[in-house]
């Protein structure tokens, strides 16, 4: 509930807090005289030198704390979470809304439509915009929260207001031109629909996007995901291979205009664009910096640079006696024939399982999204004994359990295999395969889809 607090998870040893008398269970209620509803006030309001907080222990008495400290010195509380009252929900009606098209029975957190302003500044979830009050907006202004993630689709104010469903969305040029004028960035997003936003409307939401860099700094393109659980919700065209041709060439175009213009590409096209269309991802030079690989593009050609440093020198290691196989979703297979050809050279056998969705429909094709019955009718007992590398954006939660409850146990029962867990690096890959950890200390960025 709002105004309740945070509770404090840990306090640190020989911190301010356990001086104070603070511990794990009291709930943080203020910091001078205001509320603390996230991780971004606590931090924000606890940098000040002098403090009066306002702390309900865990019996319900209620102490008020004055401390004098340096201005910056942390106070030494933790907390388990990052938003302590509610995540903002989101009250659009998109046509293309991912979480109408959920088949009943999951797990309710999958149900949740987070537009949560502060989960788009700490994480790079993308946001409407639309949702925002008052409170919110001077919260985002006084602190400036840069960067932001926001959906933009489009900046035609009709079409726009037609894909949320909402007439707040009309004013999305003038909120952009605000944030641009405290000097906070953004990243767009703009979930193609063919028939919908593209052709002239496209061509419009990126000159006006342009128009405003550089406040905001990258426009990224997706393909609408459309499931198999649309009963009941408005019809929608999929991105076919002539759609994602076109579209890359279109891009590609428009890239080499703005490299000369702005010295970068500023639109960027989801790798699954490139997959839909049958050709070669990009090169890494296509996308910068990756401003936007957390939305999926550029993640092949990240993954693929990776592992290219990782290998470079190296002519003979040791190497399993076995293949080793390594499970994904359809528009991942491509990225792992890359992958597999790199690493023939130094004896390394691996091997692609690619497993189409039928949970959610046919085109869903990202690994992420994979359940563990689809996963079990590909492998049947087809693979009884042998290793296979699961990665771990199949599960939930950084835990054990995949979206359909299935534990990776179960899944190793059922089909006789030795099915292990791994973060989707080029790294953690190359560990579980060769068993070790001799790989060169270099850093890393991807994370695979």
């Amino acid at each position: 509930m709002v105004g309740q607090g945070a509770t404090v998870a840990r306090v640190m040893t020989g911190s301010i807090g356990e001086e104070m008398g603070i511990e794990p269970g009291d709930r943080l209620l203020s910091i001078n005289g205001r509320t603390v509803d996230d991780i971004l006030d606590y931090s924000y309001l606890a940098d000040d030198d002098y403090l009066e907080i306002e702390i309900e222990k865990a019996g319900g008495e209620t102490w008020v704390l004055e401390i004098e400290k340096e201005y910056g010195e942390g106070l030494g509380l933790e907390f388990d979470a990052v938003v302590f009252d509610r995540i903002r929900s989101c009250i659009n009606r998109c046509l293309f809304c991912f979480v109408d098209q959920l088949p009943p029975g999951m797990r309710k957190t999958l149900y949740v439509k987070d537009d949560d302003y502060r989960l788009s500044f700490l994480y790079g979830n993308f946001i409407s915009l639309t949702n925002l009050g008052r409170r919110d907006w001077n919260k985002i202004l006084e602190m400036r929260l840069s960067p932001l993630y926001i959906s933009v689709h489009a900046t035609d104010p009709d079409t726009r207001s037609r894909i949320f469903g909402s007439e707040k969305a009309r004013n999305v040029m003038r909120d952009l031109k605000r944030l641009r004028e405290h000097n906070i960035e953004v990243h767009t997003q703009v979930v193609l629909c063919p028939g919908i936003n593209d052709g002239r409307v496209l061509e419009q939401t990126i000159d006006d996007l342009k128009s405003l860099w550089p406040g905001v700094k990258s426009v990224g393109i997706v393909p609408v995901g459309i499931t198999g659980h649309r009963e009941g919700l408005p019809r929608l065209t999929p991105v076919t291979r002539e759609t994602a041709s076109g579209l890359i060439e279109l891009v590609d175009r428009w890239q080499a205009k703005f490299r000369k213009d702005l010295g970068v590409g500023f639109v960027y096209l989801a790798d699954e664009f490139f997959v839909l269309a049958g050709k070669g991802f990009p090169e890494p030079w296509y996308y910068d910096d990756y401003p936007q690989l957390e939305n999926g593009i550029g993640l092949a050609a990240c993954f693929l640079e990776e592992l290219q440093g990782l290998l470079a020198g190296l002519t003979t290691i040791e190497t399993p006696n076995e293949p080793t196989y390594v499970i994904c979703g359809r528009s991942a297979e491509s990225m792992f024939a890359d992958v597999v050809r790199m690493l023939e050279p130094l004896g390394i056998e691996l091997r692609i399982i690619p497993v189409t969705n039928h949970f959610f429909g046919g085109q869903v094709t990202v690994t992420g999204l994979l359940t563990g019955h689809d996963i079990l009718r590909t492998l049947g007992r087809c693979y009884e004994g042998e290793r296979i590398l699961l990665p771990k954006t199949v599960l939930r939660d950084g835990g054990t359990l995949l979206l359909d409850d299935m534990t990776v146990s179960q899944l190793s029962a059922m089909s006789g295999a030795e099915i292990e867990a791994v973060d989707p690096t080029p790294r953690a890959m190359l560990d579980a395969i060769r068993g070790s950890r001799r790989w060169p200390n270099r850093r890393e960025k991807c994370q695979n889809q």
